[in-house]
């Protein structure tokens, strides 16, 4: 399969030879960040498109932050 489809059917790398499928977690959390890249990290402009508050998304980007942090 073309490797943008897997990408947009929320397939990644392959465990034991079956595709794996991402949790909608990272789901939500790819496709946000692809709006944002598309929006050159302009969360305003991004939460549009998303139809969201820019400051939930500000908070989804925030936690993403803390989860890395530990």
């Amino acid at each position: 399969m073309n490797r943008d489809l897997q990408i947009a059917a929320g397939l990644s790398e392959e465990e034991n030879g079956m595709p794996r499928l991402k949790t909608l977690a990272e789901f939500e959390r790819n496709y946000i960040q692809m709006v944002l890249d598309i929006n050159r990290g302009n969360i305003p402009a991004a939460a549009k498109i998303l139809d969201i508050a820019p400051s939930t998304l500000y908070r989804k980007c925030a936690s993403w932050t803390e989860d890395k942090s530990g």
